[in-house]
């Protein structure tokens, strides 16, 4: 997982943290793609507390999911689309 202060590891952990830094935790540790195992163990949040964050994120055009194996999806950071200006 990327290497953070302790402090902030504190924080994404507590279960009211602050949600920014429990995203920003999430987008460092999806440097590679990642299960949602592993995300929930690195938080220590729940299944449905880690799976209602990596929903928000992914709604907000942060992450996607990259690949499913079985019952288990494998996130990633999702790559922002070139945006085209009109004239």
């Amino acid at each position: 997982m990327p290497g953070q202060g302790s402090d902030a590891r504190h924080l994404a952990r507590r279960r009211n943290g602050r949600v920014e830094t429990r995203r920003r935790y999430v987008l460092e540790a999806l440097a590679r793609p990642r299960t949602q195992a592993e995300l929930r163990d690195a938080l220590g949040m729940s299944n449905s507390g880690i799976l209602h964050l990596l929903r928000r994120m992914e709604r907000d055009g942060l992450v996607r999911p990259a690949e499913r194996i079985c019952c288990t999806r494998i996130w990633e950071r999702a790559t922002k689309p070139a945006t085209g200006r009109r004239s």
